[in-house]
């Protein structure tokens, strides 16, 4: 699970661990999960497995997926982490590669877990990609965002992204939906972006495990979720020509980043399309 070190991510771990799940939490350092992983512990919680893995570069992304299919089946992937619009929504940051920050965290890294982790699922394993009401129309030819930049359109531009991922690998047989979980929440990406609060951590914790858990969903793929209702998202995302070209330009990019860190790409059963 992404993005578990704080907010809402924090409190969907917490949940599981009271379940008696394992965990696997890959963060940036290690340090970053030690509360999490101390706390699953004192409720006798199996003790979490943690990756540090840097969710914007996406060669470590796909190290981090070889060394936790590794370790075994999995029963449930949640992509949480994500990076919002930013103290200065002037400021356009890039990972490592050139990959606009947004597009690369929010978007790229969901769609190479999901596709990368999807064949160590069990049988009825889940993915859910935690997405965002926020949405905003991508400009096809500046997919990387180089022009006119502004950080809360290129947060919600990523949360389309993410759901046409979602889409496309639903329909190469990836178990997996996505979900808006509440609005404003306690944390730090609405603290910095000067919202006002509107949720709490519990509301988005509630539906994100509906549809991480709820058995009536067992057979559902490729959908949007507004909180617990299936719902339609931004009309670009049902776009097939739309969603065929930005989910071709991620797996560029995602390929890209990876071999400049002198890594192979291993072929993927479960590609966008396939």
């Amino acid at each position: 699970m992404t993005g578990a070190a704080s907010g809402l991510g924090h409190e969907i771990a917490l949940d599981l661990a009271r379940r008696g799940w394992r965990l696997v939490l890959p963060v940036r350092t290690a340090r970053r999960a030690r509360d999490l992983v101390a706390a699953a512990m004192m409720m006798g919680a199996p003790v979490p497995s943690v990756v540090e893995c840097d969710l914007s570069d996406h060669a470590e992304v796909q190290e981090m997926c070889l060394s936790v299919v590794g370790e075994g089946r999995l029963d449930l992937v949640v992509n949480n982490a994500a990076v919002g619009g930013g103290a200065d929504p002037t400021f356009r940051e890039t990972n490592t590669a050139g990959v606009e920050l947004r597009m690369a965290v929010n978007a790229i890294t969901p769609h190479l877990i999901a596709q990368r982790m999807s064949d160590a699922l069990t049988p009825a394993g889940r993915i859910v990609q935690v997405g965002s009401m926020g949405q905003m129309p991508l400009d096809l030819d500046d997919l990387n965002y180089e022009r006119d930049y502004a950080g809360v359109q290129a947060y919600c531009r990523s949360k389309v992204a993410l759901v046409m991922s979602t889409i496309e690998l639903a329909r190469g047989g990836v178990p997996v939906n996505a979900v808006h979980p509440a609005r404003e929440m306690p944390t730090r990406m609405v603290s910095e972006g000067g919202l006002p609060i509107a949720s709490t951590l519990d509301d988005g914790t509630l539906a994100v495990l509906r549809v991480a858990l709820d058995s009536e969903l067992a057979g559902v793929r490729g959908a949007y979720f507004h909180r617990f209702d299936r719902t339609e998202p931004h009309e670009q995302a049902l776009d097939a020509h739309a969603r065929e070209r930005v989910v071709a330009w991620m797996e560029d990019q995602a390929s890209r980043g990876i071999a400049l860190a002198g890594h192979e790409t291993p072929p993927s059963d479960s590609a966008a399309g396939a």
